[in-house]
Formats: C-alpha cells, sequence, structure tokens
C-alpha cells in the first residue's frame, strides 16, 4: 500500500464515524441500548447522544497517531520505514475502531437487546478483527528501523543492530501466527472465554518475543 494511500486512509478512518454517527441520529430513536454485560445482553440503555462518545475517541486517537507520526518522519534522516510502519499499524487500529462503530450504531438502529438470540457475538467480533489486525501488523514489524518507540523494544533487542533486525524478524512471525491463532479461535469460542483466550495468547507472545531478544542479543 501506497504511503499517500494510507495517509489518506488514515484521514477518512479518523473523521468518518463522527460523520456516519451523526447521520444515523436522524434514522433511530431517542432511547437506544448503549452498554452490554458479559453474556451479551443489555444492562444500560441510553440517549443516542451516547453513540458519539466512540467517535469522539476515535477523534483523538486520530490526532495523538497524526502527532506520533510527524515524529518519526523528523526522525528518520535516511528513508521513512518507521513511518510508514507506523501510519499501517495505525490504519489498522483505527479501522477496527470504524467496524465497531458501525457495529454499535447496528444494534441500535435495530434495538437489539439480546446478541444471542440475534446470532451475533460481539466478543467473537473483536476477537477477530484483532486477528487480521496482528497479521498485518506482524508483515511490516521487520521493515522497522531502531527508535525509542515503535517495535519489540527490550534493552536486549537494542544492545546491537543486529540483535534488533533479529528480534523484529522474529516478533513479526510471533505476530503473524498468533493472528492466525486468534482467527481461529473467533470461530471456535464464544463470549468473554474468545476475549480471554486472546488475552492469554496475547500474553504468550509477548514473554516469548521478549525471551527470544535475549537470545539474540547473545
Amino acid at each position: 500500500m501506497m504511503t499517500k494511500t494510507k495517509e489518506t486512509l488514515f484521514k477518512i478512518l479518523t473523521r468518518l464515524p463522527f460523520t456516519v454517527t451523526l447521520t444515523a441520529f436522524f434514522f433511530m430513536p431517542d432511547t437506544v441500548p448503549v452498554h452490554f454485560d458479559m453474556n451479551n445482553n443489555v444492562d444500560r440503555w441510553g440517549s443516542k447522544y451516547e453513540l458519539l462518545i466512540l467517535p469522539a475517541i476515535i477523534l483523538l486517537i486520530g490526532i495523538v497517531f497524526a502527532y506520533i507520526s510527524k515524529h518519526f518522519k523528523r526522525k528518520e534522516e535516511h528513508g521513512n520505514n518507521n513511518y510508514n510502519v507506523f501510519i499501517t499499524a495505525s490504519v489498522v487500529i483505527l479501522a477496527i475502531f470504524n467496524v465497531l462503530t458501525y457495529f454499535t450504531l447496528y444494534i441500535a438502529f435495530m434495538g437489539i437487546q439480546d446478541f444471542d438470540a440475534s446470532n451475533i457475538d460481539l466478543f467473537s467480533l473483536i476477537t477477530l478483527l484483532f486477528g487480521f489486525a496482528f497479521i498485518i501488523i506482524g508483515n511490516v514489524l521487520p521493515k522497522v528501523k531502531m527508535n525509542s518507540l515503535l517495535g519489540l523494544r527490550t534493552k536486549w533487542s537494542m544492545s546491537c543492530e543486529e540483535a534488533w533486525k533479529k528480534s523484529q524478524r522474529f516478533s513479526g512471525y510471533s505476530a503473524i501466527i498468533t493472528g492466525l491463532i486468534i482467527i481461529v479461535l473467533s470461530f471456535v469460542l464464544n463470549g468473554s472465554a474468545c476475549l480471554f483466550a486472546m488475552l492469554m495468547l496475547v500474553l504468550v507472545m509477548a514473554i516469548v518475543d521478549t525471551v527470544y531478544s535475549y537470545f539474540a542479543s547473545k
């Protein structure tokens, strides 16, 4: 994906949720489901204007990410590897939040009170999205050059250039494998068990990556 395309997507994904949510207000009731418990049932109803909270968070995340991306652009004297990787990761994260926004609007519009009765599992959807995110980010991690913010950063991976390269390459592979497993889990498990399994996998990945960075430095 070309850098200009990524930058355009970044801007669209940052602003679109607000526009879509405001437009959707004309087609939904004043009171909508705004929170679900761990059993996928509505446990709180509220004003439709509460649906603007998530788009506002997305806008704030976009502003923060834009500031960090400028930092990478200034710091890289030769090439723009880290900038490209960060923009890619930002687009992936913003895309996840966009999907969750539109999913929330759909729930509000349809007045869904019980996910199970509607054959919908919010946790499986979240897990599936993060699975794809890990695969995409894993593909670009090996391109990250040594820096103070991005990549697998441990005192061992940053001990020398060779340890850094090996650590980022290994971290990329482990992220892809973790993503594939997470996608499978999103179809096998459901509810909070699905989300818990994903978190455990990510924890294991982080531990394995850290241990590898130690051996890479040796």
